[in-house]
C-alpha cells in the first residue's frame, strides 16, 4: 500500500446512481470495515445514509455534523454529533460508516484560549489525532474514504476542504473519489499562498495524482441510451422587457417584469401541460417575490382564459383532497388558482423546512394535503448539489428566470421521464412583442444551475403558497 493510500475515481453523470453504486462497491469490497463518507450538505448526508442503508448496510453508523435529533437519521439508527471525544467514543476502532460534511474538516476556534485567536482541529480530524484534549481516546484510520462532490475539493491543497486527500491528516487505505463534472485545471503560473509558500493545485485529469485513475466513466448521452436517465429537450424563452413608463419607480418596473417573467412561464407550462416546475434564482430576494407574486398572475391569466361556463363549471367543484384527480386539459389552457402552488428555498431554511417543501411538490400537494395540478418551486443556493427529489412520477423541468444560457438536467427514468425542460428566459433586442417562445432541440448536454450571489435571508419566508 502506498503511503498516501490507493486512489480512484469514477466519473458518471448526474442521477446515473453513484451513490447507490458507492455503497454497492464498499458492502461487496469492505463489508465489516471502517468507511468514511463525505458530502458537501447537511441534505446530501442524509440522503446518503438513507441509500446505504436501503443497499443493505448495517453496519453502526455515526454522522459527523449539526443534525441533532433529526428525525430521518434517528429512524436509520445514524448517531449525530460534532463533539471530536463523542465521536472517538462512537467510531472507536471496529466496524463502523462515519458521514461527514466537508465543514467537519474546517478548523474551529479554541474556546479554550482566553484570547480566542487559537485554531484547533475540525471534529473529523481532532478524533482521528487523538491526544490530551480528548482525554485519552482517539478513532482509528479507515479502510475506505469515499468523497462525493469530488469537484468541490479541487484547486489549492492548502483549503480546508483538502484535508480530505492528505492521508497522513485522514488517513485511509483506499480512497473512492465521485463526480459528474471532473474539474481538470490547467497548470498555472507558479503562484505563493499567504505563508509564502508555492501553492499545489489538486486536478481530476485522468492519471491525477490526487485523485488516481478514472476507474469508470458513464456520460449523459450514454446514460439515456441505455435507459438509466431519461431525454430532455431544451426550450428557449424570449421575453422582451417591458417598455419604461414616465415617472414609474424602480420597485414597479421590477414588479412588471416579474409579472412578465411569471406569464411567459405560466403560458409555458400550459402549452407543455406541464406540473412540476422549478426555477433558479441569483438572489435570495427574487426567488421569495417570484414565489409570493405567482398565484396573484396565475388567477389573472386563468380569470383571462377561461369562459363562463369554465368559471362555472369550475365553482361547482368540490372542494380540492388528496384523492382529487388531475385536470386533463386542453394544450394551453390554464388551471384554477386554487391548483397551482408556489414555493421557495434558500440556503438558509433549516433542513426540516426544506425537506417538508420538497415533500410537498414532489407529490403535488400543499400544506393542508390538498391536491394541485401545477407546482412552482423557486430556489436560491439550495438545490444546486446532488438533490433527489422524495419520489413523485412527474416530469420536473427547471427554469432560471435570469438572462443565461440554456441549462437543462437529466431525470432518472425511476422517477418519470422529463416532457420538457424550460430554460432562461432571456432579453430579446429584436422582438417586437412582449414576450415570444422558441422551443428549441439539442443534443444531450449537461451544465449546472446557474451559480448565485449569496443568500441574505429575508425574514418571514412563507414556505406554501
Amino acid at each position: 500500500m502506498p503511503p498516501q493510500g490507493a486512489r480512484g475515481t469514477i466519473v458518471s453523470a448526474t442521477g446515473s446512481g453513484k451513490t447507490f453504486t458507492a455503497a454497492a462497491c464498499a458492502l461487496e469490497c469492505f463489508s465489516g470495515g471502517r468507511i468514511l463518507v463525505t458530502v458537501p450538505t447537511l441534505d446530501l448526508l442524509v440522503q446518503t445514509a438513507q441509500a446505504w442503508r436501503l443497499v443493505g448496510h448495517r453496519s453502526p453508523m455515526v454522522a459527523v455534523c449539526s443534525l441533532e435529533n433529526d428525525p430521518v437519521l434517528n429512524e436509520l439508527g445514524v448517531r449525530t454529533t460534532t463533539n471530536p471525544i463523542q465521536l472517538a467514543l462512537w467510531a472507536g476502532a471496529g466496524t463502523v460508516v462515519v458521514f461527514a460534511t466537508y465543514a467537519s474538516l474546517v478548523d474551529r476556534e479554541d474556546f479554550d484560549d482566553p484570547m480566542g485567536q487559537r485554531k484547533v482541529r475540525g471534529p473529523l480530524e481532532a478524533a482521528l489525532a487523538g491526544g490530551e484534549r480528548l482525554y485519552g481516546q482517539q478513532m482509528a484510520g479507515f479502510d475506505l474514504a469515499i468523497v462525493d462532490e469530488a469537484h468541490g475539493t479541487t484547486g489549492d491543497l492548502g483549503r480546508p476542504w483538502a484535508a480530505i486527500h492528505d492521508n497522513a491528516r485522514i488517513p485511509a487505505d483506499f480512497r473512492l473519489y465521485l463526480t459528474a463534472t471532473p474539474r481538470i485545471l490547467a497548470s498555472p503560473r507558479p503562484q505563493k499562498g499567504a505563508d509564502g509558500q508555492e501553492l499545489e493545485i489538486a486536478s481530476m485529469g485522468q492519471e491525477s495524482e490526487t485523485y488516481g485513475p478514472w476507474l469508470a466513466e458513464l456520460g449523459l448521452s450514454e446514460s439515456i441510451e441505455r435507459g438509466i436517465l431519461a431525454g430532455f429537450e431544451i426550450d428557449v424563452l424570449e421575453i422582451r422587457d417591458p417598455s419604461p413608463v414616465l415617472g414609474e419607480s424602480e420597485e414597479a418596473q421590477r414588479g412588471r417584469r416579474l409579472a412578465l417573467l411569471q406569464t411567459a412561464l405560466l403560458e409555458h407550462a400550459a402549452a407543455y401541460n406541464l406540473r412540476t416546475v422549478m426555477t433558479f434564482h441569483q438572489k435570495v430576494e427574487e426567488a421569495a417575490a417570484f414565489a409570493e407574486q405567482l398565484p396573484k398572475t396565475a388567477a389573472e391569466l386563468y380569470v383571462n382564459d377561461a369562459s363562463d361556463e369554465d368559471l362555472a363549471a369550475a365553482g361547482r367543484l368540490p372542494a380540492s383532497s388528496i384523492d382529487a384527480e388531475f385536470y386533463e386539459l386542453e394544450t394551453g389552457r390554464h388551471v384554477p388558482p386554487n391548483r397551482v402552488w408556489a414555493a421557495w428555498l434558500c440556503g438558509d431554511h433549516l433542513v426540516a423546512e426544506r425537506r417538508e417543501v420538497l415533500r410537498q411538490f414532489a407529490n403535488g400537494i400543499d400544506a393542508a394535503g390538498r391536491r394541485v395540478h401545477r407546482a412552482f418551486l423557486a430556489s436560491c443556493r439550495v438545490l444546486g448539489k446532488a438533490w433527489t427529489s422524495p419520489a413523485s412520477g412527474e416530469s420536473r423541468p427547471c427554469a432560471s428566470p435570469t438572462p443565461a444560457a440554456p441549462r437543462s438536467r437529466s431525470c432518472r427514468t425511476s422517477a418519470g421521464p422529463c416532457d420538457s425542460t424550460a430554460t432562461a428566459p432571456r432579453r430579446s433586442r429584436g422582438s417586437s412583442c412582449p414576450s415570444s417562445w422558441s422551443p428549441a432541440r439539442t443534443r444531450p448536454t449537461w451544465s449546472p444551475p446557474p451559480r448565485s450571489a449569496p443568500c441574505s435571508r429575508p425574514s418571514g419566508p412563507a414556505l406554501a403558497r
